[in-house]
């Protein structure tokens, strides 16, 4: 009787901090005494764990003068606690091979770490002691708002996001949607502690928080664990929390324009429409129109506005939803700004006139699938879908959200278009060059567009295809025997395959690579790879563009271009119950491309596109710039998509020339991971991978760069808010001895934690993007720190980093230093091997970057083996100030 009772008791100290407890298939769901939800999703298949924090407030829960607040928080969460100093929760999830990051929405602020699995227990304990325990320290927080002010002048450089908030202000008149998100400079300065605490003992109560671990994990121990750690947590208010919401917005009725110049070379158009909530069946309706609209190159933007018109080089559609309030949005980049959304505008009233073909209906929920599908590859991606449709009012929606997709019809689509995509529901925003004069009112705006859009309409008769399947569905992802070690296979006179069976999601992806490509190219043929590539799947004898990307597309599948520095091809990436079509239309793409002169000269005004898009990014363009000052004349130095003059000069026999000479007769590789059987994809299309006329290319004849013991530097001045720094020097080859100690000191400096960041971002807060990054390639290396920053804080910046690097290079690195890296560097691998797209690619860069698979496969051990000696070494003998080089982009504000 005894022993029963103190059984007994033993249940009962388990299940009293519940109030609620729901167990279905992987997924645990309890509500702790204090009212905080923790979800668990088991996957035993992948050693890690990802925990997120998912706090139900974000901007729309600011009143106008705390504006941008959520955001700060955000940034102050990991700045220290009562018992961990600034820096400490970085460098301690660090040390566990973890990683941090976190961002802030309209509706939510989101915290997550992913660690390796075994240690999630201190990982546990460290998210517990940010979430209850944060400082908030007056001095930390004045600067840390200079860093998100930081953080604002680099979306002020990026004209995309530009374009998109300011749609928002000019839709929305008095929902709190109009306002830029971030705040502004005045109201973010003005903010104090007792602001921050006030807010954070509001909204961040046990009953407004959701947590969510997925991963490799015993649910019950799991459970235990949170109970202790956050089960103690007081909940500040025994009544609902009373938000803040601010006014609704009345419907629209008329109308809305608005247009803004600036320093950008490409017009940037976002046009949109007020939709219904995310909770709401149209809501999937339209998710289905927007696929129809964008998704893939078989979709109505990119066939007709795109590639037979002409008028945009790319475009997307979507509908952001929340509980409340949804918004239906098209953006796209034109060289025309008018005739382009003339062309878009009567796309979406001969939809409504017309309706879709069943073809269209199914290829779009076939890519949602696809879409969806990878969102749940990684722990972070399973962790954060439950949070965030737990906050929707039940995790399991997150089971169904296939089935209502699925269940949208023709007529669906056809009346969510006519009652939401109307103009006195419209509104538009054109982000324009400096140089373009013209100044729109609204009236003129309707006379030169919508008035136009009627006309534009065009009859269309479609030849349907075969539609692809019902949606496969997922299994349950719970045991470790569904995915397998890779294995090679050899076709005779064909290419080397190497397989990945992973069952866990009916997913495949499918590479298959050249050698050399961009190896080859000179100065005056720089990016012709790129545009083979891509015209290739423009026609072939058998089919046309539009062909190719239908039935690709229809079987649930996307191509992929791949243009790396030293092998190139596609990847055919998707659902796997079709994957053999698609694959039937790739092996007519590589044997029998038509390279039509009409098709070369479209892709060619795209690529161009894509190059003047590259000058607009202030991540990837410095990092460019850095390239071609480092490796010179060197193919190396080259961006994939070549030169504007490189491509004009490039003919259709030139491209011929080129691919017979650099593709047709060589043996490619091919790597498959995802839900395949062996050799099954393979076997079928042996006839064509296997030719006796085919033959082996060796790049390691090839010339490395010779780099010589001068500095150099490169400048260009352009009208930005921020300046971009890349300093850097020549690095390691892909197979050198001295790689992974390289790694492991790339992670000893950068990012949260790391010794660049900590002096220049938490220590001086001047700068906001602090990175330090190598590139490892199969005759040559760099190792580069980049650094977005004010132009006034040029100087400074540098100084510091110059500081470090001499510290390093003269005392080089601790043990303890050592050690952390090592766990961060073997988790942060792991962590980019969870998609079967990063693993297709890691396997293709290992075997073309000289190390082979072994490479991948012996990662973990060769990083453990480096010691503090050798990092030292590989400082002192790459970060050589002789052979320094830099680029930067210098900002001058307007």
């Amino acid at each position: 009787m005894l022993t029963a009772l103190i059984l007994l008791l033993q249940v009962s100290q388990i299940v009293e901090p519940y109030t609620f407890r729901e167990d279905q298939g992987q997924t645990t769901k309890v509500v702790l005494k204090n009212g905080l939800t923790v979800i668990l999703r088991e996957q035993q298949a992948v050693p890690l764990i990802s925990i997120t924090t998912y706090v139900k407030a974000g901007y729309f829960d600011e009143d106008d003068r705390i504006s941008g607040i959520s955001h700060v928080i955000e940034h102050m969460f990991f700045k220290g606690t009562s018992k961990r100093p600034v820096g400490g929760i970085a460098r301690e999830t660090q040390a566990l091979g973890g990683y941090l990051n976190a961002y802030t929405y309209y509706d939510r602020t989101v915290y997550h770490t992913e660690v390796p699995a075994e240690n999630m227990k201190k990982a546990l304990e460290i998210q517990a002691d940010a979430l209850w325990n944060s400082a908030y320290d007056a001095n930390e927080l004045k600067q840390e708002i200079e860093v998100v002010l930081q953080e604002n002048n680099r979306k002020l450089d990026n004209p995309a996001a530009v374009a998109s908030e300011k749609l928002y202000a000019t839709a929305f008149q008095e929902h709190r949607m109009k306002r830029w998100r971030i705040g502004t400079p005045e109201g973010l300065r003005a903010l104090t502690r007792d602001d921050i605490v006030g807010y954070v003992k509001k909204y961040y109560q046990p009953s407004n928080i959701i947590l969510s671990i997925a991963g490799s994990m015993d649910s019950e121990e799991t459970i235990a664990e949170v109970v202790k750690l956050y089960g103690g947590a007081p909940s500040l208010d025994d009544q609902a929390i009373e938000r803040d919401a601010g006014s609704s917005e009345p419907q629209q009725t008329a109308i809305r324009y608005s247009w803004q110049r600036g320093p950008i070379e490409q017009n940037h158009v976002a046009i949109g429409f007020h939709g219904p909530g995310v909770l709401s069946d149209d809501a999937r309706a339209l998710e289905v129109l927007a696929a129809i609209l964008s998704e893939g190159r078989a979709s109505i933007l990119n066939q007709y506005v795109r590639d037979e018109k002409g008028l945009i080089t790319s475009g997307s559609a979507g509908l952001t939803a929340f509980r409340d309030l949804g918004y239906f949005e098209i953006d796209f980049e034109t060289e025309n700004p008018i005739d382009a959304q003339i062309a878009v505008l009567a796309e979406i009233e001969n939809l409504k006139k017309n309706g879709v073909t069943k073809e269209q209906l199914a290829r779009a929920k076939a890519l949602i699938a696809q879409n969806r599908y990878h969102q749940l590859e990684t722990v972070d991606g399973l962790a954060e879908d439950a949070a965030h449709y737990e906050s929707l009012g039940d995790w399991k929606k997150s089971l169904s959200y296939l089935t209502s997709i699925q269940n949208v019809s023709i007529d669906d689509v056809a009346r969510v278009a006519k009652k939401y995509l109307v103009f006195e529901n419209f509104s538009a925003f054109e982000y324009l060059p400096e140089a373009v004069t013209r100044n729109y009112s609204e009236a003129q705006y309707r006379a030169a567009v919508l008035d136009k859009v009627p006309a534009a309409l065009e009859p269309r008769t479609v030849q349907e295809l075969p539609i692809a399947a019902e949606i496969p569905e997922a299994g349950d992802g719970l045991t470790a025997d569904l995915v397998k070690p890779i294995a090679k296979r050899s076709l005779l006179r064909g290419p080397d395959v190497y397989i990945i069976e992973d069952h866990r999601l009916p997913l495949v992806s499918f590479g298959l690579f050249y050698p050399g490509g961009r190896l080859y190219e000179s100065a005056r043929n720089a990016g012709i790879t790129e545009l083979m590539l891509r015209s290739a799947i423009r026609g072939t004898k058998r089919f046309n563009s539009e062909d190719i990307a239908r039935r690709l597309e229809n079987a649930g599948t996307r191509i992929q271009v791949v243009n790396e520095a030293d092998f190139f091809g596609y990847v055919v990436d998707g659902l796997s119950g079709r994957m053999d079509r698609a694959l039937e239309i790739l092996m007519d793409v590589l044997q029998q491309p038509a390279f039509l002169e009409d098709d070369i000269e479209k892709e060619k005004v795209l690529q161009i596109a894509r190059i003047k898009k590259l000058r607009e990014n202030n991540f990837a363009y410095p990092v460019s710039l850095f390239m071609q000052t480092l490796f010179g004349d060197h193919a190396y130095a080259r961006p994939a998509i070549g030169t504007e003059a490189g491509l004009e000069s490039i003919t259709r026999e030139d491209l011929q020339a080129w691919f017979k000479a650099n593709q047709r007769p060589l043996v490619p590789t091919i790597v498959i991971v995802g839900d395949t059987n062996g050799t099954g994809l393979v076997a079928p299309l042996a006839d064509v991978l296997t030719n006796e006329d085919l033959h082996d290319r060796e790049i390691k004849s090839l010339p490395a760069p010779n780099f010589k013991n001068d500095r150099k530097e490169t400048v260009e001045t352009v009208p930005r808010q921020q300046t971009a720094l890349v300093y850097g020097f020549p690095g390691a080859a892909r197979s050198g001895n001295d790689r992974y100690a390289l790694v492991v000191l790339e992670n000893i400096v950068s990012g949260l934690g790391g010794r660049f960041f900590d002096a220049i971002r938490d220590k001086q807060g001047l700068a906001y993007t602090v990175r330090t990054e190598n590139s490892f390639l199969s005759k040559s290396g760099a190792i580069y720190t980049y650094i977005a920053f004010s132009p006034d804080n040029e100087a400074k910046v540098k100084e510091s980093l110059e500081k470090e690097m001499e510290r390093l290079r003269k005392d080089g690195v601790t043990a303890d230093e050592v050690k952390k890296s090592i766990a961060y560097s073997i988790g942060g691998h792991e962590l980019g091997m969870q998609t079967r797209l990063g693993n297709v690619l890691e396997y293709a860069r290992a075997i073309y970057g000289g190390d082979g698979i072994q490479g991948v496969m012996n990662y973990s051990r060769a990083i453990r083996s480096v010691t503090a000696d050798q990092v030292k070494k590989a400082a002192q003998t790459y970060l050589d100030p002789a052979l320094l080089r830099t680029a930067i982009v210098r900002g001058k504000k307007n």
